[in-house]
């Protein structure tokens, strides 16, 4: 059994049972199975020391073969870490994720400040009030975003406003996480965040889960190509996919009918309907 973990960062910490057993009941494991998981670590990993991505393959692997859909829930953080390498899939996945919500959602536009011109990664609207959105997004997941980006966010929000005069309020968002001095700052000047794991209650993993608005990354077996090809015609997430036609899908895709099949198959299981 490990005694401690290798973080991505390259951090040591103590390994604690307890972190997966969380992780675990959060998906709806039952009992049973996770103690099964904990004792096979156990004997599949004597050494002291182990990397977290190991350990993470492993239950991964174990989950595909025994509770599938669970498997994909599993794998939803290292899922939006693949919305990249540019980021802008990670913008549209949140416009297709904040839409589920009610919102009207537009990304990538230009809007006027006072003094300059801004390219806006999201504009997001629900009763008459807007959220004027920076994404930032890391490949990385140890990157955290710092008080120096909700400075320059904030920086042209205020330049914005001075020339955007509806209700509105400054939004930053990133599939990482943010430093203690970046919240600090937001909450003294109102700016609302939204990463992983903050704020508690509404999360960006709890919004997520709550709609079961995964994206395709989900699949570790799609390529890249395929992906990259789906998200030029606005498919992110896996209910875009079951919602189109198998003969459009096949035509933006190249993927076989068979294939499409078997994947609209795959995202029924973890959406919980029959068509």
């Amino acid at each position: 059994m490990p005694n401690y973990v290798i973080k991505s960062d390259k951090r040591i910490e103590p390994y604690k049972e307890s972190k997966i057993k969380n992780t675990l009941l959060r998906l709806k494991i039952n009992e049973e199975e996770i103690n099964e998981i904990l004792e096979l670590i156990k004997k599949n990993f004597p050494q002291e020391k182990v990397r977290t991505r190991d350990i993470f393959k492993f239950i991964f692997d174990y989950l595909k073969i025994k509770e599938r859909k669970e498997a994909y829930s599993f794998n939803l953080k290292n899922a939006i870490l693949k919305l990249g390498p540019s980021g802008y899939p990670f913008e549209k996945f949140m416009a297709h994720l904040y839409k589920l919500y009610g919102f009207e959602a537009h990304h990538n536009l230009f809007l006027d400040g006072k003094c300059l011109k801004y390219e806006i990664d999201l504009l997001l609207k629900k009763d008459n009030f807007f959220y004027i959105a920076e994404c930032k997004f890391h490949q990385q997941p140890w990157k955290k975003s710092d008080v120096k980006t909700i400075l320059y966010v904030y920086g042209r929000y205020l330049d914005i406003k001075e020339k955007f005069k509806e209700n509105s309020i400054c939004l930053v968002i990133t599939n990482t996480k943010f430093t203690q001095e970046a919240i600090k700052f937001s909450n003294c000047y109102f700016i609302e965040l939204l990463s992983w794991n903050f704020p508690e209650e509404r999360s960006l993993a709890k919004l997520i889960d709550e709609k079961k608005a995964y994206p395709l990354t989900i699949f570790d077996f799609l390529s890249n190509k395929v992906l990259q090809d789906l998200f030029k015609y606005d498919i992110v997430l896996i209910s875009d996919f079951l919602s189109k036609e198998n003969s459009y899908l096949r035509k933006i895709s190249n993927l076989k009918i068979e294939e499409i099949e078997e994947i609209k198959r795959e995202i029924r299981l973890i959406l919980g309907v029959d068509k």
